[in-house]
């Protein structure tokens, strides 16, 4: 399964930097609002392969110095080693990723000891503004779906089975991406082999709170066991 993964990885890698030339420059420099930079991209960081998947919306700027080069419509080979190297610093040192390892792996959530989740965002751009970065999308629609796409089949390509996604907007793109007409509320969806459960950011100014941890992690844990995971 860890092949099955590596292989979508580095082809959703390569999909990005082709749509990072050819759209995203073009996006960017025909944008209404002026606010989002022409930073590198967030590839996919291929981490230990995981069946649960936790996905977010799409990554804040966590050092701009490292993201920030004169041209960043070419991707390099040392290019793809900063942005690496970027993403293993932001991995072990930034809260949302520490507070979710803690969510995955202690007693009183998921309890799963010496294991991680595979981390993703469903948009590839570094910029910290949701409505900023949500109102830059719809204004670049063919942009959105080849990154929606490259993400649709990342996620069915690379063995994810349970989809954890934590920011209520992420999960309404998602929804769209995957066609699934569920009501409005439910909190969570199967799609063909995969099943999605939607949360609120776990971290951050609309974090959840203790008690809603807990109901979440009740609800995982009930839909891994149901998976045989």
């Amino acid at each position: 399964m860890s092949e099955v993964y590596k292989t979508a990885v580095e082809s959703y890698n390569t999909k990005i930097i082709k749509i990072w030339k050819h759209k995203f420059k073009h996006a960017q420099e025909n944008q209404k609002i002026k606010r989002i930079q022409p930073l590198l991209p967030l590839l996919h960081f291929e981490q230990a392969y995981s069946p649960i998947w936790f996905l977010g919306m799409n990554p804040s700027v966590y050092k701009e110095k490292d993201t920030r080069l004169m041209n960043c419509w070419d991707i390099t080979r040392s290019k793809i080693d900063k942005i690496h190297k970027n993403q293993r610093e932001a991995h072990q040192g930034h809260q949302y990723f520490i507070k979710l390892k803690e969510f995955f792996q202690n007693d009183e959530f998921l309890g799963r000891k010496d294991q991680c989740p595979v981390f993703h965002d469903i948009y590839p751009v570094r910029h910290t503004s949701q409505i900023e970065f949500t109102k830059f999308l719809e204004s670049a629609r063919d942009l959105k779906e080849e990154f929606n796409h490259a993400t649709k089949i990342l996620l069915e390509n690379g063995g994810a089975k349970v989809i954890v996604i934590f920011n209520s907007k992420a999960s309404e793109f998602l929804k769209k991406i995957f066609e699934i007409n569920d009501k409005p509320l439910d909190t969570f969806s199967i799609f063909d082999d995969i099943t999605f459960i939607y949360s609120s950011m776990y971290t951050g100014q609309r974090a959840l709170d203790n008690y809603a941890k807990i109901r979440l992690a009740r609800e995982i844990k009930k839909v891994i066991k149901n998976r045989g995971l």
